[in-house]
C-alpha cells in the first residue's frame, strides 16, 4: 500500500474500516500520569496475583530462606582465614570448607522449588488474564471489529499477555529476593562491624535517582514499543494471508509493502535499540557507584587492618559482603525501570478489558423461545458509530453535531414464516438492516421487535440462538468440513451432518474427496470453489435448524451449474421460516412474499412483485435494469 493511504479510511457494507486506528484510541504519551506508576493501577494488578497468595507465601519463604544462606559463606571464609589456617586446625578447616559446599546445595535446593512455583504462578496469571481478554473481546460488537485490524487483537492477546511472564517470574521475584537480600546482608554486616557498614551504606541513596529517570524513558519507550510490534503484526497479518498476497500479486505492489514493511520494522528496531541503550546507561552508573562503596572500605578497612584494629579475614568477608549488598542495590534500581515498563504492557491489556460493547445486555436479558418468527421495525433510525466513538467516551461540552443516518424512519413487518426481499441501490441501508435483527447493533431511534418483544430486552445470546446467517462471503476455519459444519451445532449426530449435506447438494462433492468429511478446506476455505463454500456454509444454516433465516444471496460470480445447485439448496433452508433476504436473483424476487424497496436508508415501497410492477417508482426502474434483457431474451 502507498503511504499516503497508510491510516486512510474506507468502508464496506456501510461499516466504516479503519486502518491504523491503535493511534487514535491507545492513550499518547501526554494523556498518560507524569507522577509515576498510579496506585489504582497497582492494586487492580494485584487483584490478578491475589488468588495465588498461598503460592506467593511459599514463593517469599524460599527467597528469605535463600537470601540467609548466601550471607553464611563470606562468614565461613573468615573463620578459615582467621581461625582454620592461623590454627593449622584441619578439622575445622574442613568443616568450613564442607559447609560451604552443603550451604550451595541447599540454596539450590530451594531455588530449584522456587523457581518452579514462580513459572507456575506466572503462567497462571497469564492463563487468567488471557482468558478475561477473551471473553472481553468476544463481548464486543460488530463496530469494535470494523473499526480494528485482526492483527491488532492478536497482538494484545499474544504479545502483551506474554510480556506479563517477566512481571511475575523476573521482577517481582526480583524485588523479593533483593529486599531479603539486602535485610540479611545490612543485618550479618552490621553485626561484624558497624562503622564500616555505616560507609558502605552512604553511597546508597546516590542508587535511586538515575533509576527513576531512566524508569520514566523506558515506561515511554515500552509503550511505543508494544505499540509498533503490534501494527507491524498486523501489517503482517493482512499482506501475509491468502487474500491478501492474492491481492499484493494482482496489483505489482511487492515493492511497496516491502518497502512499508521495512519502515515499519525499522521503527521496532530502533525502539529496541533504545530500550537496551537507555538500560546499559543505567547500568554503567550503577556500576560506578558499585564501585566506590568496596574501594572506601578497602582503604578504611586496610588501615585499620594495619593498626591490628580489624582482621584480615573479618576485612576480606566483609568485602564478599558488599556485593551481596551492591547486587541487590543494582539490580532494585533497574527493577525499578521493568517496572515501569511492565506497568505500561498492563496499561495495554486493560484498555481492552475496559472497553465497554455499544450493544449489551440488560441484567434481566429475556429469552425469546419459544419463537414465532414475526418481526417488524418501528420507526427505526440507525448511524453507523465513528470509530472514535467505539474507543472514547463522549464529551459533553459543546452542541451535539448530527449524524448521517444510514437508516430513517425504516418500518415494515415480516409475519411468521414469510419471505421478505430486501431490494435497493447499493448503500440503501439493505446490509444495515440484516445486522440490526441479530442485535449487532442496536437502533439509534424506533424499535425493533420479535414477536412483540423489543430486541433490547432480549439476550443477545439467546436470541441468535433461533437465527442463521448465509453472507456473500461464506468464511470457514482452517479446519475440516466436518469441524466447520459442527460450528452450528456442536451436538449434531452424524446422520443430521449428512441430511445437511444432501439437502444442500453438497454431500456428493465431499463424499468424493480422499478425506471426505475430514478434509481440510484451508485459510477461509480457499481449497474449495465459491460454490462448493457458498453450499457447505447452507449446510451449516440448516444444520442449526434456525427460526429465522438472514440471508445475503451470493450467485452473481459462480458458475451456472454452482447457481442451480445453490438455488436448490436454498428453497430447502428457506421451506418454513421466517426470512429475510438481500435479494439479487430474479427467482428470490418472484417467490418472495414480500419486497421491501429502500433507497438513502430509507423505505421506498412495500408490495409482492406484481403490484410494485404497477405502481412504476423506483423498484420498477431497478427491475428492468437488471432483469429487463434476461425477461427480453427468455
Amino acid at each position: 500500500m502507498p503511504r499516503g493511504l497508510r491510516g486512510a479510511m474506507s468502508t464496506t457494507g456501510g461499516i466504516t474500516r479503519t486502518y491504523g486506528l491503535h493511534r487514535h484510541f491507545s492513550r499518547s504519551d501526554s494523556d498518560r500520569p507524569s507522577g509515576g506508576i498510579r496506585r489504582a493501577t497497582l492494586r487492580r494488578i494485584a487483584g490478578y496475583f491475589k488468588p495465588y497468595w498461598k503460592w506467593w507465601v511459599v514463593i517469599m519463604m524460599c527467597v528469605g530462606a535463600i537470601a540467609g544462606l548466601n550471607v553464611l559463606p563470606p562468614i565461613c571464609v573468615a573463620g578459615i582465614i582467621d581461625l582454620a589456617i592461623p590454627r593449622e586446625d584441619q578439622r575445622l578447616l574442613l568443616l568450613l570448607a564442607g559447609a560451604m559446599v552443603g550451604l550451595a546445595m541447599t540454596s539450590g535446593l530451594i531455588s530449584v522449588l522456587q523457581q518452579t512455583l514462580t513459572a507456575k504462578t506466572g503462567q497462571s496469571i497469564m492463563f487468567d488474564l488471557r482468558n478475561e481478554l477473551y471473553r472481553r473481546l468476544q463481548q464486543q460488537s460488530l463496530g469494535f471489529y470494523t473499526a480494528t485490524r485482526s492483527g491488532e487483537i492478536v497482538s494484545r492477546i499474544n504479545n502483551d499477555v506474554n510480556a506479563v511472564q517477566n512481571v511475575t517470574t523476573r521482577t517481582l521475584l526480583a524485588i523479593a529476593s533483593n529486599l531479603a537480600a539486602l535485610t540479611a546482608t545490612s543485618i550479618a554486616l552490621f553485626s561484624m562491624n558497624w562503622r564500616l557498614a555505616l560507609m558502605a551504606v552512604a553511597i546508597v541513596p546516590a542508587f535511586y535517582l538515575p533509576s527513576r529517570i531512566v524508569g520514566r524513558i523506558r515506561h515511554r519507550l515500552s509503550t511505543r514499543t508494544q505499540e509498533s510490534q503490534a501494527s507491524l503484526l498486523a501489517f503482517m497479518n493482512e499482506r501475509l494471508h491468502v487474500s491478501g498476497a492474492i491481492l499484493t500479486k494482482i496489483f505489482s505492489q511487492e515493492d511497496a509493502d516491502a518497502e512499508d514493511f521495512a519502515d515499519r520494522s525499522a521503527e521496532v528496531r530502533d525502539l529496541g535499540v533504545k530500550q537496551a541503550v537507555v538500560g546499559r546507561w543505567l547500568f554503567m552508573i550503577l556500576s560506578v557507584f558499585s564501585a566506590v562503596g568496596p574501594a572506601l572500605i578497602y582503604w578504611y578497612g586496610g588501615r585499620e587492618v594495619i593498626r591490628e584494629e580489624l582482621t584480615t579475614g573479618l576485612l576480606v568477608a566483609f568485602a564478599a559482603l558488599l556485593t551481596l549488598l551492591y547486587r541487590p542495590l543494582v539490580q532494585l534500581a533497574t527493577v525499578y525501570v521493568d517496572i515501569q515498563a511492565a506497568v505500561a504492557v498492563f496499561e495495554r491489556i486493560f484498555e481492552y478489558l475496559d472497553l465497554s460493547p455499544d450493544v449489551e445486555n440488560k441484567p434481566d436479558g429475556q429469552d425469546p423461545a419459544p419463537v414465532r418468527g414475526r418481526i417488524e421495525f418501528e420507526g427505526v433510525g440507525f448511524s453507523y458509530p465513528t470509530p472514535l466513538a467505539i474507543f472514547t467516551e463522549a464529551e459533553d461540552d459543546g452542541p451535539s453535531r448530527p449524524k448521517p443516518f444510514a437508516l430513517n424512519e425504516v418500518s415494515f413487518a415480516i409475519e411468521p414464516g414469510e419471505q421478505a426481499a430486501l431490494v435497493g441501490p447499493s448503500g440503501a441501508g439493505k446490509t444495515t438492516i440484516t445486522y440490526l435483527v441479530p442485535r449487532f447493533y442496536d437502533p439509534d431511534e424506533g424499535r425493533i421487535t420479535l414477536d412483540g418483544h423489543d430486541l433490547r430486552d432480549l439476550d443477545q445470546k439467546l436470541l441468535r440462538r433461533h437465527m442463521a446467517m448465509v453472507t456473500q462471503e461464506t468464511f470457514l476455519f482452517h479446519a475440516s468440513i466436518c469441524e466447520n459444519l459442527l460450528y452450528a451445532n456442536p451436538n449434531a449426530g452424524l446422520d443430521e451432518m449428512t441430511a445437511a449435506c444432501r439437502a444442500a447438494h453438497i454431500h456428493d462433492f465431499i463424499e468424493s474427496l480422499p478425506d471426505k468429511y475430514e478434509t481440510i478446506v484451508g485459510e477461509r476455505g480457499f481449497r474449495l470453489s465459491g460454490g462448493e463454500k457458498q453450499r457447505i456454509s447452507i449446510a451449516r444454516a440448516l444444520l442449526k435448524d434456525p427460526d429465522i433465516l438472514i440471508l445475503d444471496e451470493a450467485t452473481s460470480n459462480l458458475d451456472a451449474t454452482s447457481e442451480y445447485l445453490i438455488q436448490e439448496a436454498l428453497e430447502t433452508l428457506l421451506r418454513g421460516r421466517t426470512s429475510l433476504i438481500i435479494a439479487h436473483r430474479l427467482s428470490t424476487i418472484l417467490s418472495s412474499d414480500k419486497i421491501v424497496v429502500m433507497d438513502e436508508g430509507r423505505v421506498v415501497d412495500i408490495g409482492r412483485h406484481e403490484d410494485l410492477l404497477r405502481r412504476g417508482g423506483l423498484y420498477a426502474r431497478l427491475f428492468h435494469q437488471q432483469f429487463g434483457k434476461v425477461i427480453d431474451n427468455s
